[in-house]
This record gives C-alpha cells, structure tokens and sequence, in this order.
C-alpha cells in the first residue's frame, strides 16, 4: 500500500499572513498617516496661533502667521507637536477643535507642552513679528 502525503498548508497561511500584513502597512501609510500628519498641522498652527494671541496680536493675524512661515520653521512646531501625538492626546485635541473650544485647545498646549518648547514658539513667533 501505498501512503498518501499530506499536503502542507504552511506556504498558503505563511502568504496570507503576508499579504495581510502588507495591506496593514500600506492602509498606515495610505491613511493613517495623512491624517495623522493634517491633524498634526491644525493643532501647529492653533499653537502658534495662541502664542501670538498672547502677545496681543489680532486673531486674523495670529492665525495667517503660521501660514507665513517657512516650511523648516513649521517643522520644527510639528516636530514639537508629533512628540506628544499620541492617539488619545491627537483625538482629544481633534474634539476640541470641532467643538470650536480654543479654550480647551490653549489650555492643553499649556498642560502638555514643556516651557522649553513653549520658549521655542515664542521664538519663532518674533522671529515673523519682526519681518
């Protein structure tokens, strides 16, 4: 008699598994990292915004500020902000901007952001008043 092989299933499942894996990341990186990004620019420039509203600039103003400054300068306010993005902060703080509180949006960037980087978008902020 002769005995039968057994078919192994590994090579299916191993591709499966890396097709899946495949679309993860490409979802990531097609999704969720855009919107992480745009996300991450709204709360930048209601930052800057705030600083400059402090230093009793116009609203209107406060707000056309971020749009004028160069894009390594608005790296470094996004780098600031990507590093207290976390998911709960990021959805938090997407809350606050639909609900129109700015309240609560300058009183997070108060809460969560360190003096020192504080210190850094004040510095920006006259680096573009002086102009």
């Amino acid at each position: 008699m002769s005995k039968k092989k057994k078919k192994s299933h590994a090579p299916a499942l191993l591709g499966a598994l890396c097709a899946i894996l495949f679309v993860l990341i490409a979802g990531y990186f097609a999704v969720l990292r855009p919107l992480k990004q745009r996300a991450v620019n709204k709360v930048a420039e209601k930052a800057i915004s705030h600083v400059a509203e402090e230093a009793g600039v116009e609203s209107s103003e406060a707000e056309a500020l971020y749009s004028n400054m160069t894009e390594e300068d608005k790296a470094v306010v996004q780098d600031i902000i990507e590093e207290h993005a976390d998911a709960e902060t990021m959805q938090k703080a997407v809350d606050l901007y639909q609900d129109g509180d700015m309240e609560g949006l300058k009183e997070m960037a108060s809460s969560e952001l360190s003096e020192e980087e504080i210190q850094q978008m004040k510095e920006l902020y006259q680096k573009y008043v002086a102009e």
